[in-house]
């Protein structure tokens, strides 16, 4: 039967910088509270993360190696945290070890193994490499000037430095493994593609001999000791870690049985992307044995982005003569996981996290697929003519059913017949307007002639349907705003005595900060007679903005108010606004609204757009909820739910029909469309506060602009529609067979 793993996102911003990322890795129970702490290093500070509480915190500030470790080091039965680092609090690298004092929170005990180690520290282990009964310090040193393999021999006061004995000098070397491969009584070192055994004189006596276990692998690679034979001696497991075209191989050990070919390939698996996780294990009681490999989305040096991401397992339950692959998760990188029972549960998770983009995640095993895996993609259209500036789900024809609107063409549901709307551009919102229970449209004409972008105006009109299958609409004029065209609307009763209005934003509000008059956000009166033009307009407020809309009442006052990208907008009660700062230096495309953390309180979700004209890439950007306070007129706490690129579509819906509300995400590129595995994204809380989220990936085939909405099929059925700015031929529908 195939498994089913679902990724839960707990930390999507973790506070380190990117250019080194998330490094390390270590989880277990520090502090015996019964809970398993995740031990993460990167780029700017040491992390802990307790999953089963929400809790986390900083244990130093730095830039930390790969190499991470939970050992005993005093033999009290207090596990410490054993690490390197290439910069320690603004200081020299250090080979540390942490040890807490009292709650993690608090300062935490620290001393050096080695006050300056040969290098940047990729992969440790402990184990009693001489047979007194206390293991040693094996740490090898890969990415420096320097590099080598050493053993550290503790000293009689811990706290002093220990000693250093080379085992290899010069050699750069990744993955590291120990056993007693020979059964000479004496361990082995497994070190990238070579097997160091110990010198006679004992293992201080260095450097130390290596046979190559692996003549045709390159040294950057992840090792394994495992049985897969059944002989009671280990063999090798070994894939290539920094490149694209890794191969996955296991090692039979035949050292006693012929020692002239000692070493043994078989091969499992080829074009490997940056396998940089590989756990192998043999169950005692079935003696299946169990590879698990896991790829990073960015590895070696200058590597293409790796989207689709693979997290794998190999079983054989014959000793190796034969294994069953299954791929458990498709589509985040991981680097450096491992297998623990992080939430309690008592069933171990993989926890892992992404090294470049950096993130906290694990993967939990389920016995039942989630409903938000069960939507199905199709077309809705793959000829529109031109591009579209919005996508509606609407009743045009008054049947009951929501049938879909996209630039000038509406479509008929279910069939998906495509019909025209006459004399228009764009439709950009929808309303019952005139009270008769049938909605209208508000959009744009045309400009001039023209058509695609330069055929965008903000020459506003309203529109009723009289007989839309066969093409009969009546038209009237609203009257010309201020910007170039809206790229936000809403529609509400926001005036004295619940009159309506309008509200328009205009992409070149941020374009053209410097216009005169600036292209503010514009309110509409809504007049008793709709046929009345041009409509009364005003400035809405003195805000550069020009991306979605929404109203919605923030304070609790009985007022609607409006949220408006990084701002919202209060409701004064006299057709007057006045704008209060949610967040500062922060961009967002599109918006959505929900309470999040169940404190009766709207909180506001938004996407943030980063675009890079002058280098033609869609950066990575923020997915993040703003929690609103006692007072909304303070700035709003930030909580990154994920980093995507450019959010450029976003609703919020009960997907599954739990009764909860999830986060719906469409990712935007301006430059590659057909290339770019943009996805469309469900997000789902982990925990009832919304600092963990899982992640589902419906699709990462068609770019989103203004998209994922959701339209109500039938009265049982929801589902998904979206269209592009870059595709702009095709309408999509995701819903469930």
């Amino acid at each position: 039967m195939q498994s089913i793993w679902e990724l839960t996102l707990l930390d999507a911003a973790a506070p380190v910088s990117a250019q080194e990322g998330l490094t390390s890795l270590a989880v277990g129970d520090i502090d015996q509270d019964g809970y398993s702490e995740m031990f993460i290093g990167g780029d700017g500070a040491l992390l802990w993360y307790r999953p089963a509480t929400q809790e986390r915190g900083v244990i130093a500030c730095g830039l930390f190696a790969v190499g991470l470790i939970l050992e005993d080091v005093n033999g009290n039965d207090q596990l410490s945290l054993v690490g390197g680092s290439d910069i320690f609090e603004d200081g020299p690298s250090r080979l540390f070890c942490f040890t807490p004092t009292g709650p993690l929170s608090e300062p935490w005990d620290v001393f050096f193994i080695d006050p300056a180690p040969q290098g940047s520290v990729h992969d440790l282990l402990f184990a009693d490499i001489d047979g007194d009964g206390e293991r040693e310090l094996i740490a090898n040193a890969c990415y420096s000037a320097r590099p080598g393999l050493f053993i550290y021999k503790r000293t009689n006061n811990i706290r002093d430095p220990w000693q250093r004995y080379t085992i290899q000098a010069g050699k750069v070397e990744e993955g590291l493994a120990v056993s007693d491969f020979n059964h000479d009584g004496r361990l082995e070192i497994a070190s990238g593609v070579r097997l160091y055994l110990q010198p006679e004189d004992g293992p201080y006596d260095g450097p130390w001999p290596f046979l190559e276990v692996a003549p045709d692998k390159r040294e950057m690679c992840r090792v394994a000791a495992v049985d897969i034979t059944g002989n009671g001696r280990d063999d090798l497991v070994i894939i290539d870690s920094e490149y694209l075209e890794g191969t996955l191989s296991w090692f039979e050990n035949r050292m006693i049985e012929d020692p002239s070919h000692p070493w043994v390939e078989h091969l499992l698996d080829t074009d490997i992307y940056y396998g940089h996780t590989l756990i192998a294990q043999r169950d005692q009681q079935s003696n299946e044995v169990c590879i698990l490999l896991a790829e990073m989305a960015g590895g070696g040096w200058n590597p293409p982005y790796n989207f689709d991401a693979q997290m794998l397992e190999y079983r054989s339950t014959d000793n190796g003569a034969t294994w069953q692959r299954e791929l458990l998760y498709r589509g985040a990188g991981t680097h450096e996981a491992t297998l623990a029972d992080i939430d309690g549960d008592g069933i171990a998770e993989i926890a892992g996290k992404e090294w470049r983009v950096p993130k906290v995640h694990f993967f939990k095993q389920t016995k039942t697929p989630s409903p938000n895996n069960d939507y199905q993609h199709r077309f809705i259209d793959r000829d529109k003519g031109e591009t579209a500036s919005d996508i509606l789900a609407v009743d045009v024809d008054g049947d009951g059913r929501e049938d879909v609107v996209c630039g000038s063409w509406w479509y008929h549901n279910p069939s998906w017949e495509r019909y025209p709307i006459p004399g228009i551009c764009q439709v950009i919102n929808t309303y019952d307007i005139d009270g008769d229970g049938r909605m209208e449209f508000i959009a744009t004409k045309r400009n001039g002639d023209a058509h695609g972008y330069a055929g965008l105006s903000s020459d506003l009109c309203w529109l009723k349907p009289i007989d839309p299958f066969n093409h009969k609409w009546t038209l009237h004029e609203i009257g010309v705003g201020t910007g170039d065209w809206p790229h936000g609307s809403a529609i509400a009763p926001l005036l004295p005595n619940g009159g309506l209005a309008l509200i328009t934003t205009y992409h070149s509000a941020h374009a053209q900060p410097d216009a005169d008059p600036p292209h503010y956000p514009e309110l509409w009166v809504i007049p008793p007679d709709l046929t009345h033009h041009p409509w009364e307009k005003r400035v809405l407020a003195p805000i550069i903005y020009g991306e979605e809309i929404t109203a919605c009442d923030v304070n609790g006052n009985g007022h609607l108010d409006l949220i408006a990208g990084c701002w919202w907008l209060q409701n004064n009660g006299d057709s007057t606004f006045t704008p209060h700062t949610i967040t500062e230096d922060f961009y967002p495309a599109r918006l959505g609204l929900m309470d999040i953390n169940n404190d009766g309180r709207i909180d506001v979700i938004l996407g943030q757009e980063v675009i890079d004209f002058t280098n033609r890439q869609t950066p990575w950007s923020q997915l993040a909820w703003f929690e609103q306070p006692d007072d909304p007129t303070q700035p709003w706490t930030k909580h990154v739910i994920d980093t995507v690129r450019c959010a450029h579509s976003l609703s919020v819906a009960d997907l599954d029909g739990d009764g909860e509300e999830e986060i719906i995400c469409g990712e935007h590129h301006a430059f590659a469309p057909y290339r770019s595995q943009s996805r469309l994204l469900v997000y789902k809380k982990a925990d009832p506060l919304g600092h963990s989220w899982k992640r589902y990936t419906l699709d990462n085939r068609f770019e989103h602009h203004d998209g994922a909405k959701i339209i109500q099929l039938d009265p049982e059925r929801i589902g998904i529609i979206s269209h592009s700015w870059y595709e702009p031929v095709y309408v999509h529908l995701w819903s469930k067979p």
